[in-house]
């Protein structure tokens, strides 16, 4: 993915170049114009160091295991699991699945009920310290770095629009 869009500076592969050069994946050749993400306090947002170099930099400690565990990050710090009827595919084809019905967000009580280990949203209403443990100690994050998590949950707690808003909730209820 070497081939950068000249509008959009997304990566693409060669193959994908359309024959005027102009891509249409990214942004229908310019005619998508994206708005510049903003943080809680609608300022400009900028990208927490350590992630472009946990994505990016091949000499960052942390750069194979993060890439090879970067869907259990996504889900550690998720404030909710979809939902929804899988068709499988079977044969030599790449992984794919089809999603047939209702698709649904699963997401949690702003507190845990019954004594449950806190899950989804509930681990941005508590001490980020605790919640990181909660993490890192759920068996699909095994391979998690506890470091990497508590930095990427007090990066959300401190810029992320959805923790502010379930704080301020919790605080109400």
């Amino acid at each position: 993915m070497n081939i950068i869009c000249q509008f959009r500076k997304s990566k693409n592969f060669a193959a994908e170049r359309p024959s005027g050069g102009k891509f249409t994946s990214c942004c229908r050749k310019e005619k998508i114009k994206l708005e510049k993400p903003s943080d809680a306090l609608c300022n400009d947002f900028l990208y927490p160091n350590f992630l472009p170099d946990l994505l990016t930099n091949p000499n960052n400690p942390d750069y194979k295991t993060f890439h090879d565990n970067i869907r259990s990050y996504n889900s550690a710090v998720s404030f909710a699991s979809m939902g929804t009827k899988v068709f499988d595919f079977s044969g030599g084809a790449p992984y794919a699945f089809k999603v047939y019905g209702q698709i649904r967000r699963r997401t949690s009580h702003i507190q845990s009920v019954n004594g449950q280990a806190p899950q989804y949203v509930q681990l941005y209403v508590i001490d980020s310290t605790q919640a990181t443990k909660i993490r890192v100690n759920h068996p699909a994050n095994e391979q998690c770095n506890l470091r990497i998590l508590d930095q990427i949950d007090r990066f959300f707690g401190q810029h992320n629009r959805l923790s502010d808003t379930y704080r301020i909730l919790r605080e109400v209820e």
